[in-house]
This record gives C-alpha cells, sequence and structure tokens, in this order.
C-alpha cells in the first residue's frame, strides 16, 4: 500500500505533457492570425506552407500573439481554444506568445489597478507615474503608466496571478488534448521597466512598494538588528550609512511610508509628486538613488536590484503560467529583451531603463530561454542584436533556447545570401523555435514583412538545408 502511495505521489509531480523531440520549430508571427476571417486564415496557412516547404528536421508552422484581457479572462480562454482550433483546421503547429498588456500595451485590470492605488504603477524618479503632460485628466489613467514589477504590490499580484493561472491552467489542457498542434508557449512578452521617459534620462521604478522592497533586500543579512541605518546595534562593525556614504535617519521610507491606497483622482490633485513636508514625508528617511551615480556603490546596488525584481516578476509569471511546471521546460519559454546585446552595443541606454538583460530570461527549472532579436540596417551596415555574442553567452548555459521574435534585417534587404547567413549562424547554436517576424503584416509593419521577400527565400533554403544534416 504505501509502495504504491509512494508511486502516485511520484507521477503526480511530474509533468502530464511528454516533452517534444528536439526538432527545430520556424513559426513565424502571425499578426492578424484571430483578427482575420477564416477564409483568409486558411489561405495564409497554404500560403505559408507553400512559401516556406518543410524538412523531416522541421516544424513550420505559427506563432500568435495571445493578448491578456484580464480581468476578463474567459475572452482569453475563448481566444486560445481559436488559436489552436485554426491550427488544428490547417493541420499546423502553432507557438503561442502571451502578452499580457501590463508592461506594453494594455489591460483593463492594469489601468484599474492604477486608478485604485498608484502605488501599483511604476514611478519615475521625480515621483511622476507617467509624462507629466499625460497626468492631467483625473478621469483618465494614461496609457504610459505601466505596472510595477514589485512582489510588494500585493494585491495587484493577487490579482495578476489568479488570473494567469486560469489562464495557464487552460493552455495545459490543451496542450494536453493536442500536443502536436500547440507546440510550445512563451511569456510574459518583453518585461522591463519603463522607457516612456528615457528620453529625459530618467529611469523607474520609484514606487514606494519597489523602494520597500529594496530596503529590505539590502537590509537583510549584514543589517539585521540596526534599528537606524546609522547605528550598529548588532556590533558587526559595519552600518548602512557608512558602508553606502549615505545620511538615512531611520529605515522608513521618506516618502508615502506605509501611507495605504492613493487613488489616482487624489494623486493627480497632487501638487509635489515628492512631498517636501506633511505626513507622507520623512525627513531623513529611506530612499533609493534618484540620479545617476555611475561607479558609486549605492547606485550600482539600485541597478542590480532593478534587475533582479524584473527577473523574479519574469519567474513568477512562468511559475504560474506554466502551472508550476505542468508545461515542460523544453515547451515554456521567457520572452524577453536581451538589452545588454542589444545592436551590438553591450552599454545601450535601453539597458538602463529597461533593467532587462540576458540573465532575466533565464527561468530554469520552469521553462527554457526566449529572447527578442532584430537586427537594424542604415542601408549600408547591419547593428545586430542577434549576434555571435548574444548566441554564444545562451548557448553556454547549456539550457534550451529559442528566438520568440526575429529578424536579420529591419527594414529588409533585397540580400538574400545576408538572410542565409544569418540563419545559418543563428542554427550552429541549436535553438529549438525561431520565430520570424511578421507574416502578413499590416501596413504600419511592412519593414520587418517575410512573405515575399528574401528573408521568406532564404527561410526556404534554410529549412532544406536543415532537414539534410
Amino acid at each position: 500500500m504505501l509502495r504504491c502511495l509512494l508511486l502516485l505521489i511520484l507521477i503526480g509531480t511530474q509533468s502530464l505533457i511528454p516533452a517534444s523531440r528536439r526538432t527545430l520549430f520556424i513559426a513565424p508571427l502571425y499578426i492578424e492570425y484571430t483578427s482575420v476571417s477564416d477564409e483568409t486564415f486558411a489561405r495564409e496557412a497554404q500560403e505559408l506552407k507553400r512559401r516556406l516547404g518543410n524538412s523531416p528536421a522541421v516544424k513550420v508552422g505559427f506563432t500568435a500573439f495571445l493578448p491578456g484581457r484580464f480581468p476578463d479572462v474567459e475572452a482569453t480562454l475563448k481566444e486560445v481554444d481559436l488559436i489552436v482550433g485554426r491550427a488544428e483546421a490547417n493541420g499546423l503547429p502553432v507557438h503561442i506568445a502571451v502578452v499580457t498588456g501590463f508592461f506594453h500595451g494594455h489591460n483593463e485590470l492594469r489601468e484599474n489597478a492604477i486608478r485604485e492605488d498608484v502605488r501599483n504603477a511604476q514611478w519615475f524618479a521625480d515621483g511622476t507615474i507617467a509624462p507629466p503632460k499625460e497626468l492631467v485628466s483625473a478621469d483618465r489613467v494614461p496609457g504610459s503608466a505601466w505596472i510595477t514589477p514589485s512582489r510588494y504590490a500585493q494585491h495587484l499580484r493577487t490579482e495578476i496571478e489568479d488570473s494567469v493561472r486560469k489562464v495557464g491552467a487552460h493552455l495545459v489542457k490543451t496542450m494536453q488534448r493536442a500536443p502536436n498542434t500547440l507546440v510550445s508557449v512563451s511569456g510574459d512578452g518583453e518585461v522591463e521597466l519603463s522607457f516612456e521617459r528615457s528620453s529625459e534620462g530618467l529611469q523607474a521604478d520609484y514606487s514606494p512598494f519597489a523602494i520597500a522592497e529594496f530596503r529590505d533586500w539590502v537590509q537583510s543579512g549584514r543589517y539585521d538588528g540596526d534599528r537606524t541605518p546609522a547605528s550598529d546595534e548588532n556590533r558587526d562593525g559595519h552600518t548602512f550609512n557608512k558602508d553606502f556614504d549615505q545620511q538615512f535617519h531611520t529605515w522608513e521610507l521618506r516618502y508615502f511610508n506605509n501611507s495605504g491606497p492613493i487613488s489616482y483622482s487624489e494623486y493627480v490633485s497632487l501638487k509635489e509628486k515628492l512631498p517636501r513636508s506633511g505626513a507622507r514625508f520623512i525627513e531623513g528617511g529611506f530612499d533609493a538613488p534618484r540620479s545617476p551615480q555611475a561607479g558609486k556603490q549605492y547606485w550600482e546596488t539600485w541597478q542590480r536590484f532593478r534587475v533582479r525584481m524584473v527577473g523574479n516578476y519574469v519567474r513568477d509569471f512562468a511559475e504560474w503560467l506554466s502551472i508550476g511546471g505542468r508545461i515542460p521546460e523544453s515547451r515554456f519559454f521567457s520572452h524577453q529583451i536581451p538589452a545588454d546585446f542589444l545592436f551590438g552595443n553591450r552599454d545601450h541606454a535601453r539597458l538602463h531603463t529597461s533593467a532587462s538583460p540576458l540573465q532575466t530570461a533565464f527561468i530554469e527549472p520552469l521553462g527554457s530561454i526566449g529572447v527578442t532579436a532584430y537586427n537594424t540596417f542604415n542601408g549600408r551596415r547591419h547593428f545586430k542584436t542577434a549576434s555571435k555574442d548574444l548566441f554564444d553567452a545562451i548557448a553556454r548555459s547549456g539550457k534550451d533556447w529559442g528566438v520568440l521574435e526575429y529578424n536579420p534585417s529591419v527594414p529588409s534587404t533585397t540580400d538574400e545570401e545576408y538572410y542565409l547567413r544569418e540563419l545559418r549562424t543563428l542554427n550552429k547554436y541549436r535553438p529549438r523555435i525561431i520565430v520570424p517576424f511578421a507574416w502578413a503584416t499590416p501596413p504600419e509593419h511592412t519593414s520587418v514583412e517575410v512573405k515575399g521577400t528574401a528573408f521568406e527565400s532564404a527561410l526556404r533554403k534554410f529549412i532544406q538545408e536543415v532537414g539534410r544534416e
């Protein structure tokens, strides 16, 4: 009896979905996947097969974005069914890229959460949650206000987790039913800190939730027991102020310490977003550094925390969506911008605003590494994110990985051999999935069109080459 019980426990801890064999999946992202008619979709599916062909070592299908219509989870589940149903009806495998709208894009849960409590938003260093010119109406939360990834936004996180787990459970069930159709899943798409005021050199996230989390993280360990940043009650010879060259008088936050919810309408009415007096200001209170101080220990510690916060959100989301690993690691991917490799610049401005270096894409054992990689083209040369340096950094991890948005030339070039060289280089590092961006694009995306371009013809030749390996 005990042996049977142990066996049942062991089985219950394992994934209910068989891992796929190691074949390459090429799945162009079809932007209008769910918005076109069934007839148009069927026509594009046939065009995909005709134009790209197939080979024994390569699966060819589509990728579809799955926007989070939260809090309307049922609408999101119906969209999953539409995506998989269309793939099944047309004999295509599909990858679903979950893009919730909590960062890029929009959803109602995000807007409602910020309306109820602006601490749920990312804050810039000057205390704003969006460009000031957009903070004019107490009735309208601007679309440029993103949510905080802080774990201390507990009510918001509970709402997100509940919604995402429902979608994840439906994806698991669908993959169990149709494992050869729903091949893989990724998400959340491109989690980062806000770039909305990057032209002004302002970073996010200075939300009171994020500052409190930073304080507790940096205080933990060495400063446990020290009643203030200036004192050494634990008698280890260290004070926070001395180690970080600060002059704080208390661990309580300088701004909005334990303030409770701050409605958006109240926030808009505040003349000072960072008060200098009153109940929401503490003289000598703890704060994160609000202006760049490259090389200074406190600034660099704050930058490490920002990366950690983004990475934690990516990993937490993976836990929720995969239902704790019930989607196999080889079939679930993160979907991150490797900002420390952006366009061949290891110190790109986007790295500093986003806090999204490659390391935020590492989510093992929950899933595999997924990145976005575009190369820009100025008519003479390419500036590469999809570079040997990036691929090598990923490959050295020894983990499965994929390129969840990929275009070797933006705008496109007519040089088919260039595309072939880029694809061959990429394939040397053995990605599991490549998502060319994009298929049958609307007019605003013509610069990244695959169909009818040299990129398409190179893909066809590449697929045949891989089949002969």
